[in-house]
């Protein structure tokens, strides 16, 4: 995957394989004190990817609240031969081709992951947030049309969100890079335990918690809407698919369907961002049609 090194990039750095088992490096980058709604700067920048479902997640609270005017949007795209470009005619454009280098300038010596959303902060030079939770809550915070912790909630929602990573969000890609049998069938059993428990939640029941979206609801949807095209085949999680799930199935469809939740979601980009970029498991850099689906 590649990774800084004491502020260097190497390509065949990697820190997230351990015994043929992925395991996933929590941010080290320090997090920085993010200003109130009324002392929003021109400086922040957000730098996310349409393929990634952490950035994803954080792209959808910031397209519902309508914050491109105040915190424009910068794409992290391309084939990864030092990890994610900064796309062109984006208002970091100047500040370097490779991602890796907003890292760099940050902190110097910083040794990990290059990893998105992040939010750069122009004034100061520096990276502001990369924790996706962090971003995501900053953005609901600023607007006016989510209200994704609703008071009273939070315990509860903390609990749904440690699910839905450790049993999905972060299984999938467990199940996808392991390089062990005894990993894979773990991870993958897992998956669909989560998502029959997830299913059942559902039956009677909109969203997962309130009659409206929550943090929880969000993060499912950007694991979702990416299962049946790159999870269920380039990640091996074949057992069943999305649309084997109805309700599920209805719950990742209906936010889709919602009014500007549609444009955030690039499947070609999807595609493109888990085929191309890794060679392990398509080393010919063959991309997988898109299943049909009706969305």
């Amino acid at each position: 995957m590649g990774m800084l090194v004491d502020g260097v990039w190497y390509d065949d750095a990697d820190q997230t394989m351990e015994d043929g088992r992925y395991r996933r490096k929590a941010s080290l980058l320090p997090q920085r004190l993010l200003p109130g709604v009324d002392a929003i700067s021109d400086d922040l920048v957000f730098v996310a990817s349409l393929s990634c479902p952490w950035s994803h997640a954080a792209t959808i609270v910031h397209t519902l609240n309508e914050l491109a005017d105040r915190i424009p949007p910068q794409l992290a795209t391309g084939p990864r031969t030092q990890g994610y470009r900064l796309a062109p005619n984006g208002p970091l454009t100047a500040e370097g081709e490779f991602l890796h280098r907003l890292y760099s300038r940050t902190d110097a010596t910083y040794t990990g992951r290059a990893t998105v959303p992040l939010l750069w902060d122009r004034g100061k030079g520096r990276i502001a947030s990369n924790d996706s939770k962090t971003i995501l809550r900053f953005f609901d915070t600023l607007g006016m049309h989510t209200n994704l912790r609703p008071a009273g909630q939070e315990a509860v929602i903390d609990e749904l969100l440690t699910r839905i990573h450790d049993g999905l969000a972060n299984a999938v890609y467990r199940a996808g890079k392991a390089q062990r049998q005894d990993e894979y069938e773990e991870a993958v059993e897992a998956v669909y335990e989560t998502l029959q428990w997830l299913e059942d939640r559902l039956r009677f029941q909109q969203y997962l918690l309130t009659d409206h979206l929550t943090e929880p609801d969000v993060r499912l949807f950007a694991t979702l809407v990416r299962f049946d095209t790159v999870y269920a085949t380039h990640f091996r999680c074949t057992r069943f698919r999305l649309t084997d799930f109805p309700n599920l199935w209805r719950f990742t469809r209906d936010i889709y369907r919602m009014p500007k939740v549609q444009q955030t979601v690039d499947f070609d980009e999807i595609r493109r961002g888990y085929y191309l970029n890794d060679g392990d498991h398509n080393p010919h850099g063959i991309i997988a049609e898109q299943p049909v689906l009706d969305w």
